[in-house]
């Protein structure tokens, strides 16, 4: 039985068209912004939202992401500050919402904590960028206990041996990593459409694309291969070149209704 997110995306599909997934940093540039960022990605049509927690040491994160988790954490943001930031949002809107963080706070936290306060605040699913399916399964237990969606990643570098495993801890979607390296602008792997279908031979879950998915991407190479896609650092690279609060907003706004209005692109 799926949970929210898997509903939101699936009815995506029914209407004819690919699943928006934006990313957007947990606390930046301030809190009160923060929240006004969400809500306005919510608002423009987000099938589910992403919030990364930003943390001192990412793995995965390019320049983009990096630079809005710098600002979040001067301006005092924490995890238990993106837990309610989350509870906020869901006060006011249903989309489904991912925390996006590392193991390392997660633990420190308290797995078992983490997963309970999160589904309480209203979270729907996270993303444990570092945490492989095969370790630690006190952790993914604390998560599975909580009705947490937990999203695993797939990349061009993974091992074929060790999808089946990495598709079976999936719930929700299964978000496939569009190229080598961190996230942001950049051309897809060669091999991406060969992963996609690889993955669905494993899962009938979504298949939802990122890491360098931007205003540019060609979508409709995805057709029939993706029923999603990721946005993170195209919408925080167009709120960073704004100058205030009012101008980032509506950059925020502009980029998302771009990417929205070409989700009929991935229709089979």
């Amino acid at each position: 039985m799926p949970g929210a997110i898997g509903i939101a995306l699936g009815r995506a599909l029914t209407q004819g068209r690919g699943a928006l997934v934006p990313f957007l940093t947990s606390g930046f540039p301030d809190p009160d912004e923060s929240d006004r960022l969400a809500l306005a990605a919510c608002e423009e049509g987000a099938d589910a939202l992403e919030l990364g927690v930003p943390f001192s040491d990412p793995l995965a994160d390019g320049p983009v992401i990096q630079e809005t988790t710098r600002r979040a954490l001067a301006a005092g943001a924490t995890l238990a500050g993106a837990i309610e930031q989350a509870r906020r949002i869901r006060a006011r809107h249903a989309t489904p919402l991912l925390l996006m963080t590392y193991v390392n706070p997660v633990v420190r936290h308290g797995a078992e904590r983490f997963a309970h306060e999160a589904a309480e605040a209203g979270v729907n699913g996270v993303i444990l960028v570092d945490l492989p399916p095969e370790e630690d399964p006190p952790v993914w237990r604390a998560m599975d206990a909580a009705g947490l969606d937990t999203i695993t990643l797939v990349a061009p570098t993974t091992d074929p041996g060790r999808l089946p495993a990495i598709a079976a801890r999936a719930r929700g979607f299964l978000y496939v990593v569009a190229r080598l390296g961190v996230t942001g602008a950049g051309d897809t792997d060669p091999g991406l459409e060969q992963l996609l279908a690889r993955c669905r031979e494993h899962t009938p879950l979504p298949r939802c694309v990122g890491f360098g998915v931007h205003a540019g991407t060609d979508l409709a190479r995805l057709r029939g291969l993706a029923e999603g896609i990721i946005v993170g650092s195209g919408l925080l690279s167009a709120v960073l070149a704004e100058s205030d609060s009012s101008s980032r907003e509506r950059a925020a706004r502009a980029f998302l209704r771009g990417m929205r209005a070409r989700l009929r692109e991935l229709a089979p």
